[in-house]
């Protein structure tokens, strides 16, 4: 199956004064396919100085992100992030619909694939019978056309994973790599 659904999940953390960022690419059942890590970058103090509060999305986006993304051996279907990520304004430069996805208490919906759509970027998802929704949140950039392909692909993917899953594992990993146990 050469179409096999890609998922990729990207991690960017502060650890200390340092900063670090974990890529896994899944296939449609959580399977890695790829996993792309950088070192930890240290910037120094004249660099904190200039950059100022722009200093981590700087970073985060630009550094780490598009590294990681240019490592990869094939383009995913769609890029998660941490619900954070998004809330601050990403802006980065994913060529796939970039969203956040994140558990929810709320009710579930009438069934599997429904969706309510709560403002236009942020949409409840139901992926899993009698179970609470995703809230699923897209970056600017992602227009409905496109809000509405990768709901039906995450959806398609929670048949046979759980979709939020693979974020945890990634921050693990990078836990696991400037924390040796």
């Amino acid at each position: 199956m050469a179409d096999t659904l890609k998922l990729a999940y990207f991690v960017a953390m502060k650890e200390g004064a340092s900063y670090l960022g974990g890529l896994l690419l899944t296939d449609a059942s959580g399977i890695p396919l790829d996993f792309r890590y950088t070192e930890p970058i240290t910037p120094t103090k004249l660099q904190a100085v200039l950059y100022g509060k722009a200093l981590e999305p700087h970073l985060k986006e630009e550094v780490i992100q598009k590294t990681l993304l240019k490592e990869l051996k094939s383009a995913p279907d769609l890029f998660i992030l941490p619900p954070a990520e998004l809330a601050g304004g990403w802006n980065g430069e994913a060529k796939c619909p970039a969203l956040a996805v994140q558990k929810t208490q709320d009710p579930p919906l009438a069934r599997v694939g429904e969706s309510f759509r709560a403002s236009p970027r942020e949409v409840l998802l139901q992926v899993a019978e009698g179970a609470a929704p995703l809230r699923v949140i897209f970056a600017q950039s992602v227009d409905l056309p496109a809000q509405e392909l990768a709901l039906g692909k995450l959806v398609e993917a929670a048949y046979q994973m759980d979709p939020v899953e693979p974020l945890e594992r990634v921050a693990e990993a990078l836990q696991t790599l400037v924390k040796p146990v």
